[in-house]
């Protein structure tokens, strides 16, 4: 299974080069060393040559329509990207999509290629719609300060970034000097992040933060993960954040702000993987429980209108700030220094 494992590197380059226009000659090189890999297919997976064959001339006869025609390249790639993620199911599973242990009344199973179309998928839903890396790398701006006093409390030990993306925190670290390394489930946001040089890991954040020892980072972070995930496990990370902290260091969540009437009524549930809201009421007293302290909470990122309205003296206030103000909130919690 080695080959589908670099064949699945080569969709995530393929697909990711299709996000931005003018890199069809890097997509041709790409493409030319995918059709490479699919022809070793039916060689050594003999039992589905056929199918194998089949997917090295569908490869082959895109690969000409990219080189004959320069518009919609993008769409092109992306087309090619979904057919081989279902073929490389069909091939992991004897043929067929799904595999034989998966009905219609129950959930579709885990497969590699589905898995890498739904990667993909949220790769350019956050591209579309999150912000630029800039724009996030000036939002995250804010939590410097706090972040460099945890670093030089606990003798400048890592940064451990939890659901790392496309790295943007860890570029900003790096910029001003603190060491981080960062996890995340999504091998094309990783590739993203490898690109611009970070520390970055494919895995999961919960085994992640387990294998590290106790004391031994300056700050665990994790932006805009926790609406993922179910309260145990973000619950299990609190806990487990504490042991791994230097006394001194920081716990920083941020999460959608859904006090804010638009976040929580229509931007919150834009994002399909969105479980449900982690609310300050409910965040203040986990850390507490877990006894980091002191935590403190505040808004981020109001409304661009947020101003407008609050100069209206015809305008409520309050009413301003439920409609148009922070839409991100920020938890942070200090684990005490030991005496």
């Amino acid at each position: 299974m080695k080959i589908l494992k670099r064949i699945e590197r080569y969709i995530s380059a393929v697909f990711t080069l299709g996000r931005t226009k003018g890199l069809s000659k890097d997509a041709h090189v790409r493409i030319d060393h995918l059709s490479q890999d699919m022809r070793s297919i039916s060689e050594l997976v003999r039992r589905h040559e056929t199918l194998a064959e089949d997917l090295v001339a569908d490869y082959d006869r895109e690969k000409a329509a990219l080189e004959r025609i320069s518009q919609s390249q993008t769409a092109l790639l992306a087309r090619m990207f979904t057919n081989l993620s279902r073929r490389l199911d069909e091939i992991a599973n004897g043929g067929k999509a799904v595999p034989d242990s998966a009905s219609v009344e129950v959930d579709i199973p885990t497969t590699s290629g589905f898995d890498l179309f739904k990667d993909n998928f949220y790769h350019r839903f956050e591209n579309r719609y999150r912000g630029t890396p800039e724009e996030i790398a000036r939002r995250l701006k804010v939590y410097l300060p706090d972040v460099e006093a945890a670093w030089l409390q606990t003798a400048q030990k890592p940064v451990l970034d939890l659901g790392c993306g496309r790295g943007e925190w860890l570029g900003l670290l790096a910029e001003n000097g603190v060491r981080g390394f960062g996890v995340d489930l999504s091998a094309v946001q990783i590739e993203e992040a490898v690109d611009q040089g970070l520390d970055v890991r494919q895995g999961n954040a919960l085994q992640a933060l387990a294998d590290q020892e106790d004391n031994s980072l300056s700050v665990v972070s994790a932006h805009h993960l926790i609406e993922h995930l179910p309260f145990d496990a973000v619950a299990w990370i609190t806990r487990e954040a504490l042991r791994v902290l230097a006394p001194g260091g920081l716990l920083l969540f941020e999460t959608p702000n859904t006090r804010n009437v638009l976040v929580g009524a229509t931007t919150f549930h834009t994002d399909p993987t969105h479980l449900k809201p982690m609310p300050e009421q409910v965040m203040e007293v986990l850390l507490e429980t877990a006894g980091f302290d002191p935590v403190q909470t505040y808004g981020l990122n109001p409304h661009e209108r947020f101003g407008e309205f609050v100069s209206k003296s015809d305008f409520n206030d309050e009413l301003a700030s439920l409609m148009f103000g922070p839409q991100d909130l920020a938890i942070l919690g200090s684990k005490p220094i030991e005496d």
